[in-house]
């Protein structure tokens, strides 16, 4: 599903205009169509609605709006927030309002009315800036905002509440908090970007004339993930194939007391469908990952009393890394000497795809430059504190800009970067991202980002792009993790009962 910006909602807009559509008609629709939204899910008749209307075309769809509300039976008074309409078409939707039943007044002219209005209201619609919104709110509206976040009624937002930015998500000031938010034609960046996607609520997109085919011909950096993605990954076997049709994967994970990462991301990935799995792991951990994952062949690595690996121990390391098709490299790793220059090592060796997690991106935050003398694609999967670590910031900060920060660290690394947590972005070098919305809190548990790893190492191995694996990965990781939610409670649930549940997803995508 397409995400668009501001700017991409303009073209898109221009593009329809060009079809034969006129933008009077597509701001009539936007606001019917809002109405109708509201009908269908609310009691309108006798209802008291209060639309909020900015000076702009977002104003103009709350126009429209109002007057569809009126003739439904609501009680409708229109504030105009800012004066006047300022555009042509906005002013004529204003004058439309001219006969009906429809009330206005102006905020600028009489702000001491508002207050009581607003707190006798069923409903508000908030129409005062939409995707063009940039900055922060002006100071003679904030009273305004502060009486809307106090009342009871419920807040309908048009395209995009009031005060968030449209590209970023971000909000620098007073916002309105939507209860609900009618978008036209498409989902918008703020959606799904936080903080803006805690403010507009439930989300739901209405059409307002544009055709899917223009939709679909319109450019976009920015997707939802959907089935089809995974889809894609999952491909029929061939009846002759064998274990090296699908890949050698070599996973280079765990230590002494991380023991279990091995087991979880070594289990995702032989559940994905990796034709060998070869888990390079500690000799003193063999016994226990081995007990519990049968299906890998297992290189067992020696370490001499300085710390370094042995001769014999890299010199198979290697030789397994120079035939594989991925490796996997960081999960329960640890941090020492040896793990420094392990990672180092097949950072500068492998041909192969890398896929990078846990304490591979923490030994890589600290010796950042490594990075450049990888010899193939690398992927990298970090947590916000791990990401918060790679950018020398703080978690706060990544997480106000996961996009921005997700894209930029993509484009200067040359890496695909699948950055975790609600709303897990996956961005190729070039800038290209997907946004999922699979998943639940419950997933929130050590192991969940070793199963996710796996998972991702296992279709690169079998050939599958970067970012299509990435993407495609996160969006099962998250339906297994809603399946085991609904199944165990998220309280409950388990990283390794995920893994358990790949293979119904695997079935529906394969019928």
């Amino acid at each position: 599903m397409k995400v668009l910006n501001a700017e991409q909602t303009r073209n898109l807009e221009k593009n329809a205009v060009r079809s034969g559509i006129s933008y009077l008609q597509l701001m009539e629709n936007a606001g019917a169509a809002a109405a109708r939204f509201i009908k269908k899910r609310f009691p309108v008749d006798q209802k008291h609605i209060v639309v909020l209307c900015g000076k702009g075309n977002n104003g103009g769809d709350g126009f429209v709006a109002a007057r569809h509300l009126a003739e439904l039976g609501a009680k409708v008074i229109v504030v105009l927030t800012e004066g006047q309409p300022g555009t042509e078409i906005a002013q004529e939707m204003f004058e439309k309002l001219s006969g009906t039943t429809v009330k206005t007044v102006n905020y600028l002219e009489t702000p001491e009315i508002i207050a009581p209005m607003l707190s006798s209201a069923d409903y508000i619609v908030d129409a005062i800036y939409g995707i063009g919104f940039h900055g922060s709110v002006p100071e003679y509206l904030h009273p305004l905002f502060i009486v809307v976040k106090s009342c009871t009624a419920t807040v309908i937002s048009l395209d995009i509440p009031s005060g968030v930015i449209c590209d970023t998500g971000g909000i620098e000031g007073k916002c309105i908090r939507a209860n609900y938010t009618v978008s036209f034609t498409t989902l918008k960046n703020a959606h799904l970007l936080q903080p803006g996607k805690t403010y507009c609520g439930q989300v739901a997109v209405v059409p307002v004339g544009i055709t899917a085919a223009m939709v679909n011909r319109q450019p976009t950096t920015l997707e939802v993930t959907e089935q089809n993605v995974a889809r894609a990954m999952v491909k029929p076997r061939k009846p002759e194939s064998n274990k090296g049709s699908y890949g050698r994967l070599l996973c280079v994970c765990g230590s002494v007391g991380m023991a279990g990462a091995a087991v979880l991301s070594a289990k995702a990935a032989i559940r994905c469908g990796a034709g060998l799995v070869n888990v390079a792991l500690p000799s003193a951990i063999y016994p226990i990952v081995a007990s519990q994952v049968v299906e890998p062949v297992y290189t067992l690595l020696n370490h001499l009393p300085n710390g370094s690996l042995s001769g014999e121990s890299e010199r198979n390391l290697l030789s397994f890394l120079s035939r594989s098709t991925a490796c996997l490299i960081g999960c329960g790793l640890g941090k020492s000497a040896a793990s420094v220059a392990l990672v180092t090592k097949l950072l500068a060796t492998a041909k192969c795809p890398l896929v990078i997690d846990a304490d591979g991106i923490n030994i890589i935050a600290e010796h950042i430059d490594i990075l450049k003398t990888a010899k193939g694609p690398v992927i990298m999967t970090p947590h916000p504190g791990e990401m918060a670590r790679l950018l020398k910031t703080n978690v706060a900060d990544v997480q106000a800009h996961r996009l921005e920060y997700a894209r930029s660290f993509a484009a200067e690394h040359n890496v695909t970067m699948v950055l975790k947590g609600a709303g897990t972005i996956a961005v190729s070098p070039e800038g290209k991202a997907f946004l999922n919305i699979t998943g639940n809190p419950g997933m929130a548990k050590a192991g969940s980002g070793d199963v996710l790893a796996g998972m991702i190492a296992s279709f690169v191995a079998q050939g599958v792009q970067p970012l299509t694996a990435a993407a495609g990965c996160v969006y099962l990781h998250g339906m297994a993790g809603d399946r085991c939610a609904q199944r165990l409670s998220k309280c409950a649930m388990l990283p390794s009962d995920m893994i358990g549940k790949l293979p119904e997803l695997f079935l529906e995508i394969e019928r």
